[in-house]
């Protein structure tokens, strides 16, 4: 590490993808749960059963 930041290469790998995808899954369930505990969910008027479409 010492001699990478010597060299000039300070900065940080990429995050594996999978792990990146975790965090940002597990962020939408506190959110979600969070918004339904406050009580400010209201029913989606849609009946189509659509969503957003997912990341690929």
């Amino acid at each position: 590490a010492t001699a990478d930041a010597a060299s000039g290469e300070w900065w940080q790998r990429a995050l594996p993808q999978e792990r990146v995808v975790l965090t940002e899954r597990s962020a939408h369930r506190t959110l979600a749960a969070t918004i339904r505990r406050l009580g400010l969910h209201t029913p989606a008027t849609s009946t189509d059963g659509t969503t957003e479409d997912p990341r690929p």
